[in-house]
């Protein structure tokens, strides 16, 4: 990990300054309707989390909080790890959130994997199946993925043509019942990496909908129960072979007006309810339920009382509708159980 000295600041800068947001002209990519006052790309302020082997963790962490207190002071983002036991779904790696300015984060990134370089051991867990390609892997939230994939995959390609590294994005239909974020993998050279990143980042914080869907939290409740099917995930790059996965196109948004939903596939899922947690989401006098389905624009039944899935006491609430807008039901279901059950 680089040390204190006056030669690490500039070697930050000039990365920070290899990895500035371009366009295809060469300018400095501004999100759209931008104002004089709207801060430049690597100003915009990110709530980015990534998922860490076990043993980056604890580098990460250092002897008694050494480490991460140090990373925060160099980079001037703040570092957050998920415990020692808990784990994203499904994997044995544990939630790191970094907030702070795009430059920010990419400063705390980089003298991470300083750091991780440095140590064999460690740097071995954070490399992709070949064993040689060192890989980063971005929790990106269901709802804001078609803003990084685009209309056919475009967007998704190109970051990865600029980047050089091979982007994918876990699929959508897998995706586990209540689970709010998908995993963006990133594989390639550390350079490529915190390229990829800058511009998957950069894009996100875009969306008009980015501080709806972002949470700070690093703990993750076990997911409800896996989707059915079984899809290959989309992604491009060098390391992809095959044809893409053609997605549906993203949702269009309109301010003070409910999701207008563009043509996609129609989709129909059931989530088991613990019986305790039903009411959370039907809410007052059906208020809860009643914007679910005005809002996001899907239908939602609730089984009677009775009526539990097999073997349990969770009641089952089917969502039907337009692919992504399930997608965002689920999100906001398992919000409201996840608040219910704090309470």
């Amino acid at each position: 990990m680089a040390q204190n000295g006056d030669s690490t600041p500039t070697a930050i800068e000039t990365k920070l300054a290899d990895l500035n947001v371009k366009d295809s002209a060469g300018a400095e990519e501004k999100p759209k309707d931008v104002s004089p006052s709207t801060p430049s790309a690597g100003e915009q302020k990110v709530i980015a989390k990534f998922l860490m082997s076990n043993p980056a963790a604890g580098s990460i962490i250092g002897k008694g909080g050494a480490n991460i207190s140090e990373l925060q002071s160099q980079s001037g983002a703040r570092l957050q790890l998920s415990r020692a036991n808990e784990f994203f779904p499904g994997t044995q790696d544990r939630v790191m959130l970094a907030s702070g300015s795009v430059n920010q984060v990419l400063t705390a990134l980089h003298l991470i994997w300083s750091k991780i370089q440095g140590e064999q051991a460690v740097a071995e867990t954070m490399m992709a199946r070949d064993g040689k390609s060192p890989q980063l892997r971005l929790l990106v939230p269901t709802p804001l993925c078609g803003s990084i994939i685009g209309k056919g995959g475009a967007t998704i390609r190109s970051f990865a043509e600029d980047s050089q590294a091979a982007i994918t994005v876990s699929p959508q239909e897998k995706q586990p019942l209540g689970l709010p974020d998908r995993v963006v993998k990133i594989t390639g050279t550390p350079d490529q990496l915190l390229r990829a990143v800058a511009l998957l980042l950069t894009k996100l914080v875009e969306s008009p909908n980015y501080t709806r869907f972002t949470t700070s939290n690093v703990s993750y409740g076990p997911p409800l129960a896996p989707m059915p099917g079984s899809y290959a995930p989309v992604g491009y790059g060098p390391a992809q072979a095959g044809p893409p996965m053609q997605m549906p196109p993203p949702m269009a948004y309109a301010k003070g007006a409910p999701f207008m939903q563009a043509q996609q596939q129609r989709l129909e899922v059931t989530v088991p309810v613990p019986e305790a947690r039903v009411g959370a989401i039907i809410g007052k006098g059906g208020e809860v339920i009643s914007q679910l389905k005005s809002v996001i624009g899907v239908k939602i039944r609730i089984s009677d009382r009775d009526d539990f899935v097999p073997g349990t006491r969770n009641r089952k609430v089917t969502i039907s509708g337009a692919a992504e807008a399930v997608q965002i039901a689920q999100v906001l279901i398992h919000q409201k159980i996840n608040q219910a059950a704090a309470m």
